[in-house]
Formats: structure tokens, C-alpha cells, sequence
């Protein structure tokens, strides 16, 4: 299945410590805060020659346990239309996860976190109409993340089990540099097989924003494409325009 936009999806915010998740597929190693919610709610666009998909992005629910564990649910609802045929619609897949930042960056200089998740199908007849793929996947990615002033730069790398598929390296590299009420943030994010074939590598190159609303709301939106379609894919567009609350 091509990359998607994942509202992190992440991803892919939370506490001034770090930012994490939407508009953006790399993760960082950013947890809400002791006591705190992170609420995403967007939507996402992936358009190609032959097919164009829209994601409803959400609920993407986390809570701060502690200040350095987050919690996470994250659903979508996948809206389909291949090759200008008949439109398909329906439950995408879901996600449970736990985020530990084991590492603060005030001790060696940068700050590190792993985030395992567990990703399942929510209805089976989305893998019916082909809007996801089947099986189980579970992700087990490390952050490491440093901060130069208003810059913050943050790298991802990680490993997917796939039950029904090839598993899979997932790595990233993002940056985001803040003004007074606006961060611009940008990432190169990619997956491949585990034997690391470059013919079945996909390499996504997103650009966005993420702007402070007031203290409780936070407007997220990137655009991007694929720099490098996976064996069978198609150059694709991709974009993310969401809502993020903070409480």
C-alpha cells in the first residue's frame, strides 16, 4: 500500500518540550505532559495518476502519563476512488501505542524515546474494497531529537513486523524552526523492506506548518510528494490540513 499521510498521526504536539505527529509522518520524542490530553483531528489528501484517496484523520487521542509517557488511540475513515471507477469508503485501520522518552536532553545534549505500536484492522470489510491492507503490524521506532535555539531537529528509525507482508525499515529525518507563533517544518520520511532493496523503497518529501491558534488549539497543514515510489506504486501528491487541542 502507498504512504499515507498518518496522524500521528501521528503525525506527529503536545508540551513546549517537543513536537510530534501531524502534519508530519516522523515522530519526535514529545510527550503532552503529566495529566495532559493531545487531540488531532484532520484531513489528509494522496493523489496519483491513477488514484486519489482522502483520509478522515482521527480521533488521534494522547495523554501524558507522567511527563515523559504518552498513551495514544488514532482511527481514520478512508474515502477511495481508483482510476476513475466506483468510489469506495470505509474504516481505516487503527492504532494503539505507548511513547517513553528514557532520555531528557538537559543530561547528554539531545533527548531519545521509543514508541512501539500496535496497528490492526478495525472492519474487515475495509480490506474487502482494498482500502487497507490485512493483518497486523507492529511498529518499534526510536527518536533521538536536539534542539539549536529556535531550531529542533529529530530522526526516526525504526523496524515494522507485518503479519501478512514484508516487513519493514521505517526512518525519517525532520526540522522545525519557530517564530513567535508559528513553527515551519519539514521532513524527508521514508520506508523499505527489510532486506533494504531500493526498488521497494518509498521516500516522501513533506513541507508545513504548524500555527498556534491561541493556548489550546494549534492549525497543522503540510504539502509534499514521493521522491522515490516503491516497486508497484505511483508517484504521488500528499497533503494535511488538521486541528490539534491541547488540554
Amino acid at each position: 500500500m502507498k504512504i499515507q499521510i498518518i496522524p500521528i498521526l501521528a503525525l506527529l504536539f503536545l508540551a513546549e518540550y517537543g513536537q510530534a505527529g501531524p502534519p508530519l509522518l516522523t515522530n519526535d520524542t514529545g510527550t503532552p505532559g503529566d495529566g495532559h490530553w493531545e487531540i488531532n483531528a484532520g484531513l489528509s489528501l494522496e493523489r496519483s495518476l491513477s488514484n486519489s484517496q482522502i483520509g478522515l484523520r482521527g480521533p488521534d487521542v494522547n495523554y501524558g502519563l507522567g511527563e515523559k509517557i504518552q498513551l495514544k488511540f488514532e482511527t481514520a475513515w478512508i474515502f477511495n476512488n481508483h482510476g476513475g471507477g466506483e468510489a469506495r469508503n470505509g474504516a481505516g485501520n487503527s492504532a494503539l501505542g505507548i511513547k517513553w522518552r528514557f532520555l531528557d536532553e538537559d543530561c547528554l545534549g539531545f533527548a531519545l524515546s521509543v514508541y512501539p505500536q500496535l496497528e490492526f484492522n478495525t472492519a474487515s470489510y475495509s480490506v474487502d474494497l482494498g482500502l487497507v491492507d490485512p493483518g497486523t503490524k507492529f511498529i518499534f521506532p526510536f527518536q533521538a531529537e536536539r534542539r539549536f535555539g529556535p531550531l529542533n531537529v529529530h530522526g526516526e528509525l525504526g523496524y515494522v513486523f507485518n503479519q501478512e507482508d514484508h516487513n519493514q525499515w521505517l526512518y525519517g529525518l525532520a526540522f522545525g524552526y519557530r517564530t513567535s507563533e508559528v513553527e515551519w517544518v519539514g521532513e524527508i520520511y521514508g520506508t523499505s523492506q527489510s532486506n533494504i532493496d531500493w526498488a521497494n523503497t518509498g521516500l516522501v518529501f513533506n513541507l508545513g506548518f504548524r500555527w498556534k491558534w491561541n493556548h489550546w488549539i494549534k492549525l497543522n497543514a503540510s504539502a509534499g510528494r514521493s521522491l522515490h515510489p516503491a516497486a508497484g506504486d505511483e508517484k504521488s501528491l500528499i497533503s494535511y490540513v488538521g486541528l490539534q487541542f491541547i488540554f
